[in-house]
């Protein structure tokens, strides 16, 4: 196609798109606002046209990139690709699970059919392999689900997964490769995977066992042991955003669980502590504040990512410059860190807020679902799973924006890689796993209601 005619079309299309996600959000925040303050259940919710909405976001996507020089028909093939790949996950997952929160559900895939589109534009052969990641993170969504619901013992693996934790952080540290000055992937084949990534999801059910039940502070020190081992091993790998992760979400189940000050703020000294030795430990950590703080008295060199991606987004405004119309390839790491910055550059400000306000009702209903829940272990996992996901999550957009230093975390289901998807999927399933058991009890306890009630009429009768 001419490129004044795919222009035109591409400064018509941004106002389809951004009106589909906020469609999404709007729907999403609606339906979670009337959960939330009790004139809805999660059981009772309809999901209406949102399934329908999110096939029409990805074919269109796919097919106005698909125009962009020489029609490509490799490309539309992938839209109606992930469009199905995207509808059997969730139809085959709703028709055997229906307890399971489906909202959760869409909103996710929103994420990840933006994370395709914009990986489609950066690089379309790693968008390909997104769409492998997305198929297999759909397995790892289904284990997790059947494993937290119907696994009643998987507070007995607890010193297994600290085992197992540990092992692959050390062999990620004897072994592993350095990648953009942190020494945390382990190359497999022709992957490089993450190790730090899965030890989130063992540190979340090892909270979660340990801090179930009430015990003293001696009696938790082997929870206290665990953790403090792996953030020094992931400081060691200079994954000081993994260290941040692994922090705040043994902080946050903690005190929830404990309500316990004198740990918790003793957890923050130490924090804070670690945090001024690491800045004098190490160089990329030195940079990364000095770019933080002021990237443009160094445009060139250490402030040239943030000054980038602040030029990308400002320059996209609030509907964007369009689909293929911007240069998101000149954004540093663009696939991965600052993927944000390259959506809101092309599809405008209003999406990127967009997406921001799913992660955070995705948090609300994962903690929904987490005080719905009968046992304090499952509260803490889907506690924990949507925490988890939330501090990623803001952590990196805070970091593309300046709100705070980079730290080199994925944005969840949007950034390219196949570690952050796989357990990102698995946090989900997590609490999708406990929706199902909540709607189980829910289910049990209705029909022995039904039982009672027409014993009662019948002995009235008699």
């Amino acid at each position: 196609m001419p490129d004044n005619q795919y222009e035109i079309l591409a400064l018509t299309l941004r106002y389809w798109f951004v009106l589909l996600v906020i469609y999404t959000f709007v729907r999403s925040f609606l339906s979670t606002w009337r959960r939330l303050i009790g004139s809805n259940s999660l059981y009772s919710e309809s999901t209406g046209n949102i399934p329908f909405i999110l096939v029409l976001f990805a074919i269109s996507a796919m097919i106005l990139l698909s125009l962009k020089d020489d029609i490509n028909l490799l490309i539309m093939v992938l839209g109606v690709l992930i469009s199905a790949a995207f509808l059997f996950q969730y139809l085959f997952i709703s028709y055997f699970f229906a307890g399971i929160d489906k909202y959760i559900l869409l909103m996710v895939d929103t994420l990840c059919i933006a994370g395709f589109v914009m990986l489609q534009r950066l690089n379309p052969d790693l968008s390909f392999r997104q769409v492998e990641w997305f198929l297999m993170g759909s397995i790892v969504l289904l284990f997790f689900t059947i494993y937290t619901r119907y696994f009643k013992h998987w507070d007995k693996l607890n010193y297994l997964l600290m085992a197992v934790g540990c092992g692959l952080l050390l062999l990620t540290l004897l072994v592993g490769k350095e990648i953009g000055g942190a020494k945390n992937w382990i190359t497999i084949g022709k992957y490089n995977m993450q190790p730090s990534e899965f030890v989130k999801i063992i540190l979340v059910f090892v909270l979660s066992a340990e801090l179930k039940q009430k015990k003293s502070r001696v009696k938790r020190l082997p929870v206290f042991i665990f953790t403090a081992i792996v953030i020094l091993m992931v400081v060691l790998q200079k994954d000081l955003g993994a260290a941040f992760l692994y922090f705040c979400l043994f902080v946050f189940l903690y005190y929830i669980a404990t309500s316990d000050l004198l740990v918790t703020g003793c957890a923050g000294l130490l924090a804070s502590i670690g945090a001024v030795a690491s800045y004098f430990l190490f160089g990329h950590v030195r940079v990364r504040i000095a770019a933080w703080r002021n990237p443009w008295a160094d445009i060139e060199n250490k402030g040239y990512q943030i000054a980038q991606s602040l030029i990308a987004i400002a320059s996209g405004g609030w509907v964007g410059l369009g689909l293929g119309l911007g240069s998101p390839q000149v954004i540093p790491a663009s696939r991965t860190d600052f993927i944000f910055a390259a959506i809101c550059e092309e599809m405008g400000i209003l999406v990127g807020i967009a997406l921001i306000g799913l992660y955070m009702l995705i948090m609300l209903r994962g903690i929904s679902t987490a005080l719905e829940a009968h046992e304090p272990g499952d509260a803490l996992l889907a506690m924990g799973a949507a925490v988890s996901l939330a501090i990623q999550s803001f952590t990196i957009i805070g970091g593309v924006v300046k709100f705070i230093p980079l730290t080199g975390v994925t944005m969840p289901f949007v950034s390219y890689g196949g570690s952050s998807m796989l357990v990102s999927f698995g946090l989900i399933g997590i609490i999708q796993g406990v929706a199902q058991k909540n709607h189980d009890i829910r289910q049990r306890e209705a029909e022995q209601q039904q039982i009672n009630d027409d014993s009662g009429e019948d002995y009235g009768e008699d």
